[in-house]
């Protein structure tokens, strides 16, 4: 078959969303598939110069159509409702020129208007139409206080539910997701869910006292609480900062924030002002470095703001679970982090930012080395049953092929 995938973010981008499409369409094309993917360029990755023009390239026989566009600062609602409109109508000419045709179009949630592309092209085709849902539009928006235009809310609102009406399937990404998608008059027969996933060939446990990350940073002799990925809004990730401060008599605790977003300069004046000296900011790291970051600390920190439980599902819970780690999640008690980490023993979920209740969750583990291994192998158990890259991206594979599409 020739799958057509529309997302912005694809190889060779950081950001999770485009790694996670970029190993899907891998293992795809292994399964003996075609795919066509309309990418633009990333955030992240400099290019040696940006181009204005479509432009054709391949990733382990996977087809790229790169649609430029443009890639102003992500801080400012409008330069980014710029980019993605510049990627939208690039990528919609970029549907003109793919070859083949496909026999099934699968649109993401980057841009949120996607499902249009999704809808147009499956028609213009004649091929089945897939809407894979990496976050729930316009919720997310609303929720963070960054969409209050009533008219741009009205669109969101309206274009979404037209693609989940147009879908032959819909995919998203936990339980909590599917529920608000059934709560919008969505029929439950038409949704499927595919975790994220790890890598469990890449990513696994590595003893502290050999891990080079561990060694390059000093970490060997401190409680190293960490939180990895995308600083962004949503995230709230001011509440760490607080809880560092409660600690920052204590050497024997140091907080690590790795990874990039709209908020990471805010949060770095933050801890300037207050003359932090545990908290350290670290880049994203390399993806063939990642099992040894996430390796790193002695428990990991997950934050979302409350309300965006089923909105979005943090995808590096699945990474730190293959590293045979232990989380704390400040997140909302119905979302799927919070049902993996009560299911598996695995993590320990409290109100998204109650700052007392996240430093009581810390003094706990810090004084119980016990408690923190056996979270980490319930964690890793989890990941090998349930959470390894070839069993979801073989559902996502089956949902294509098995007759329900």
């Amino acid at each position: 078959m020739h799958i057509l995938f529309f997302n912005r973010s694809f190889y060779p981008d950081i950001e999770a969303t485009g790694q996670f499409l970029t190993e899907l369409c891998e293992d795809l094309v292994n399964n003996g598939h075609d795919v066509t993917v309309i990418a633009g360029y990333s955030y992240h990755v400099k290019n040696k110069k940006l181009k204005f023009s479509l432009s054709k390239e391949k990733h382990k026989s996977i087809q790229i159509i790169r649609a430029p566009g443009s890639r102003f600062s992500k801080r400012f609602l409008l330069f980014r409702l710029i980019n993605l409109a510049t990627y939208f109508l690039s990528a919609f000419i970029g549907g003109f020129f793919i070859g083949k045709k496909p026999d099934v179009v699968i649109a993401q949630t980057d841009p949120p208007v996607s499902g249009l592309l999704g809808i147009f092209f499956a028609k213009l085709y004649g091929a089945k139409f897939i809407y894979s849902c990496q976050d729930l539009y316009p919720e997310v928006g609303i929720i963070t206080g960054r969409l209050t235009n009533p008219i741009l809310n009205f669109l969101l609102k309206e274009i979404n539910q037209l693609s989940f009406k147009m879908a032959d399937k819909i995919i998203c990404l936990g339980d909590d997701m599917k529920r608000r998608i059934i709560d919008k008059g969505v029929d439950e027969n038409k949704i499927d869910i595919v975790y994220d996933w790890a890598d469990l060939n890449d990513l696994y446990p590595i003893d502290k006292n050999t891990n080079p990350f561990v060694l390059k940073h000093n970490l060997q002799d401190v409680f190293t609480v960490m939180y990895s990925g995308n600083i962004g809004l949503t995230q709230c990730l001011e509440g760490i900062i607080d809880v560092a401060n409660h600690f920052k008599t204590n050497e024997k605790i140091k907080f690590l924030i790795v990874g990039d977003g709209a908020n990471k300069t805010n949060l770095q004046t933050l801890v300037k002002k207050q003359n932090l000296s545990n908290i350290e900011f670290l880049p994203y790291q390399p993806k063939e470095d990642l099992r040894y970051s996430l390796g790193a600390p002695d428990v990991h920190l997950i934050s979302i703001q409350k309300g965006l439980g089923g909105v979005i599902v943090p995808s590096k819970v699945y990474g730190i679970l293959a590293c045979g780690k232990p989380f704390i999640a400040w997140i909302d008690k119905d979302s799927e982090v919070s049902v993996i980490a009560n299911k598996f023993k695995c993590g320990i979920v409290i109100s998204p930012q109650d700052i007392n209740a996240m430093v009581y969750a810390i003094e706990t583990l810090l004084s119980n080395s016990q408690k923190l291994k056996e979270m980490g192998q319930n964690g890793r158990e989890a990941a090998v049953k349930y959470f390894d890259r070839k069993i979801c991206t073989a559902k996502f594979n089956q949902i294509i092929i098995d007759g329900r599409v």
